[in-house]
C-alpha cells in the first residue's frame, strides 16, 4: 500500500510540472509576389494568354501591343527600384517552398499528360501509340473505360483486336495501377498483381469471387468457401483496402477547353543550325502607360493617386518580369535538353541520355523545385514530334565507373535480350541481373521484374 502511494504521489507531482512548452516551427511563408510568379510558370501556353487578358483588366497602367516596345530592364529599375538584372540564383525562398511545390503539382498535373508521358515511354510503335491515344482520351473522371477492345478495333478499323488488347493491358499497368479498367474488380486485380504481399492470390481470389461479402464483412462465410481462416481474410482486407478504387482520384480533371499547344519550338535554321524559340503567338507585348507614368510628375497629384499609381505600375512591372522569367527559364532548359540529347533529335538512335532535375537546376543554377514548375505541363515541338518537357527527364540507373544510363534504355535492352534468348531456356530473372552485372549496370531482381511487367514480358516459365 505504501509503494502504491508513492508511485500515485510520483506520478501526480511529475504532471503538475508539465506546462505548455513554446516550440518555433519554421513554415514556409510565401507572399503575393512568389506566388504569382509560380503561378505564371505554371502556366501552359493554351493558359498564358488568359492570364495575361485578366491582367491586362485589373491594372489601368498595363497596355498590350501586338507590334511595338516592350518595357525594358532600365526603365523596370528606375519605376519600381529594381536590381538591373533578375537574380536566378537559388534563394531561402526557393529551398523553403519545395514542400509547396510537392504537394501542389500532383493536383496541377492532369491524368491525360502522366498517362501521354508514359505511353511515350513505353509504346514506339506509331499504330499503338494511336490506340494508346485513343484509349486515354476516353478514360471516364474516375479513370475507367467503357470501351471493349472490339468496339475500340471496330472505330480505329484496327483488324487485329489482339494489338489493341496489347496496348490496353500495358496502359492498365501505367502508374497509377488499374487505369484503364472496366470495372472496380478488374481496377484492384490489376493493383494486387502489382503489389508484393503473403496475401496477394488470396485477395485477387477474394476479390474476384466474394467482393459483395467482403463488403458486408462475411469473413466466416468466405474463410469456409476458400478453405482459409478467418484471420487469413482480414489480413488479404486489409491489403485490398489499400489500393486505390478510383485511380484517377489524385489527378486534375482534364480541362476539355483547352487543347495542346507548344510552349517550345526546337528547330534547325537555313543555316543547319538548331535554334529553341518560346511559343509567342496569340500573345501581346506588354508596357506600362506613358500616360499614367507622366501623371508622377504633375505637381497637383494627390497622394492617394500617386501611392495608386506607383502600386499599380509595381504590379504591372512585376508581371511583366514574371513573363519574362518563365520565357527564359523555358529557353534555358529546352537549350540543356537540347545539348544532352544530341543523338535524339539528330534522329541516330531512339535512347536518351539521363537526365535528372537536379542537374539541370545545378547547371542553370536555379532551384530543383523551379525546374520542375516549368516543365509541368509544357510540350516541345520538334522534328520528331510534339513531346511533353518530361520525357526527356529520366531516372539513372548506376553503372560503374561513374556512368549512368537511362531506364528507357534499360528496358529496351532487357526486352532485345529475351527477344534474342533460347525459347527452349528463356533466361530466369536471376541470369538477366547476372547479365547486367557484367555490364556494370547493377540492377535488383525485383527490378528486373518490375522492368519484365511494364514491357508484358512473362516470366521464364511462361515464356517456354
Amino acid at each position: 500500500m505504501q509503494n502504491l502511494l508513492i508511485k500515485l504521489y510520483i506520478c501526480y507531482t511529475f504532471r503538475m510540472n508539465l506546462g505548455t512548452v513554446k516550440v518555433q516551427i519554421q513554415k514556409p511563408v510565401f507572399t503575393a509576389s512568389l506566388e504569382r510568379s509560380i503561378a505564371i510558370l505554371l502556366l501552359p501556353h493554351a493558359e498564358l494568354s488568359g492570364s495575361i487578358e485578366q491582367e491586362l483588366q485589373d491594372n489601368p497602367l498595363l497596355e498590350a501591343e501586338f507590334e511595338g516596345t516592350e518595357i525594358d530592364a532600365e526603365q523596370m529599375k528606375a519605376l519600381v527600384n529594381l536590381p538591373s538584372s533578375f537574380n536566378n540564383q537559388r534563394t531561402a525562398s526557393d529551398e523553403e517552398d519545395r514542400d509547396f511545390e510537392s504537394s501542389s503539382l500532383a493536383n496541377m498535373m492532369s491524368l491525360e499528360d502522366h498517362l501521354f508521358h508514359q505511353l511515350f515511354w513505353e509504346i514506339s510503335d506509331p499504330q499503338k501509340r494511336e490506340i494508346g491515344n485513343f484509349i486515354i482520351g476516353n478514360l471516364d473522371k474516375d479513370g475507367y473505360l467503357h470501351l471493349t477492345c472490339d468496339e475500340i478495333a471496330q472505330t480505329m478499323k484496327v483488324p487485329d483486336v489482339s494489338i489493341v488488347k496489347e496496348v490496353l493491358i500495358s496502359i492498365q499497368n501505367f502508374d497509377p495501377y488499374g487505369i484503364a479498367t472496366n470495372n472496380i474488380r478488374e481496377c484492384l486485380i490489376v493493383q494486387l498483381e502489382n503489389r508484393q504481399s503473403p496475401y496477394r492470390d488470396l485477395a485477387i481470389r477474394i476479390v474476384e469471387g466474394y467482393l459483395d461479402y467482403l463488403a458486408s464483412k462475411k469473413y466466416t462465410v468466405i474463410s469456409k468457401k476458400l478453405s482459409v481462416s478467418c484471420e487469413q481474410v482480414m489480413e488479404a482486407e486489409a491489403l485490398i483496402a489499400s489500393l486505390e478504387p478510383k485511380p484517377a482520384r489524385n489527378y486534375r480533371p482534364s480541362d476539355p477547353s483547352i487543347y495542346v499547344e507548344p510552349d517550345i519550338f526546337i528547330r534547325k535554321n537555313d543555316e543547319g543550325q538548331w535554334v529553341v524559340e518560346t511559343n509567342k503567338s496569340g500573345l501581346p507585348t506588354l508596357k506600362i502607360s506613358q500616360t499614367y507614368r507622366n501623371l508622377l510628375n504633375q505637381p497637383n497629384i494627390s497622394s492617394e493617386d500617386r501611392e495608386f499609381i506607383r502600386e499599380k505600375i509595381t504590379n504591372a512591372v512585376n508581371f511583366i518580369r514574371n513573363l519574362a522569367q518563365r520565357g527564359e527559364t523555358l529557353t534555358a532548359i529546352a537549350r540543356y535538353i537540347l545539348e544532352h540529347q544530341k543523338e535524339f533529335f539528330n534522329g541516330e538512335g531512339s535512347t536518351l541520355t539521363p537526365m535528372s532535375f537536379k542537374e539541370v537546376a545545378q547547371h542553370l543554377e536555379r532551384c530543383e523545385s523551379t525546374i520542375s514548375r516549368a516543365i509541368n505541363n509544357k510540350y516541345i515541338d520538334t522534328p520528331q514530334g510534339l513531346y511533353p518537357l518530361k520525357f526527356f527527364f529520366s531516372h539513372n540507373v548506376s553503372r560503374q565507373e561513374h556512368e549512368n544510363i537511362s531506364a528507357h534504355n534499360v528496358k529496351q535492352e532487357l526486352a532485345q535480350l529475351i527477344e534474342d534468348e533460347n525459347k527452349q531456356a528463356p533466361l530466369s530473372d536471376q541470369e538477366i541481373q547476372a547479365y547486367f552485372d557484367c555490364k556494370g549496370v547493377h540492377l535488383a531482381r525485383r527490378t528486373i521484374a518490375k522492368y519484365r511487367q511494364m514491357l508484358q514480358i512473362p516470366a521464364s516459365h511462361l515464356r517456354k
